[in-house]
């Protein structure tokens, strides 16, 4: 085949698959929304006729797995949502959470590309990977050394992640918290010398908030200070 004819005939080809799948409609829709609640209107966003939608037998391409979360009511238009969606269990800690449909519309043939943007929502609370920790402390250190705690985990993203942490009221030590690329670490500080002699233990607990409106919280229980020959242990 000559050259030349060799590469028309592929960039007609190409022509023709860009013409029956030009541009792709963007959606957004919270995560955990009850099934049947309408993010858009297909008829309207592709300027057809809801009869058209029907009479062209529009519909969600089942290949892929993201089909199984919406559906088309080709009666009105409108693209619901037909499964729970949970943005965490989809696309982990990523910060944008998107999924991609194709739609299929017959005589003439056409296919048009969806996103789906699955918008996170505070579902999930800050947490320890345990419930108990416990620091090493000798009776000798100083006031201002410092003793590193727990990272706490949370499955949300963006303002509804952790935030904070806050420490119950006590004499002995303080809290300073460091904000990391992808983490929020916190430390001990030491305010007021120990006294084993004078103190058997001191409780402490620790905890992690996040951003959401209103805010859920975790907390690391019975955290403690325990003091014994010369190290105490928190």
């Amino acid at each position: 085949m000559d050259v030349t004819k060799y590469y028309s005939f592929w960039i007609v080809v190409f022509l023709s698959l860009w013409d029956s799948s030009l541009g792709q409609i963007v959606y957004s829709v919270s995560e955990e929304v009850n099934k049947g609640t309408v993010i858009g209107n297909i008829a309207k966003d592709l300027k057809i006729s809801a009869q058209e939608l029907e009479s062209r037998m529009f519909q969600i391409m089942p290949a892929g797995s993201n089909a199984k979360y919406f559906d088309v009511n080709v009666k009105t238009g409108s693209l619901f949502v037909k499964d729970r969606i949970d943005r965490e269990e989809l696309c982990g800690s990523n910060q944008k959470c998107a999924l991609n449909l194709e739609a299929l519309a017959q005589n003439p043939h056409r296919l048009y590309r969806l996103e789906i943007i699955v918008v996170d929502v505070n579902d999930n609370a800050p947490f320890f990977p345990e419930s108990t920790y416990v620091v090493n402390v000798t009776e000798i250190a100083n006031e201002g050394d410092r003793f590193p705690l727990p990272i706490a985990k949370d499955s949300d993203v963006g303002s509804n992640s952790l935030k904070d942490y806050k420490l119950s009221s006590n004499e002995y030590f303080s809290l300073d918290i460091h904000s990391g690329q992808k983490s929020m670490l916190a430390e001990l500080v030491l305010q007021k010398a120990l006294d084993r002699e004078k103190q058997a233990a001191i409780h402490l607990i620790l905890t992690a908030v996040d951003g959401g409106k209103p805010p859920k919280s975790g907390t690391l229980t019975r955290t403690q200070c325990l003091r014994g020959g010369n190290r105490h242990a928190l």
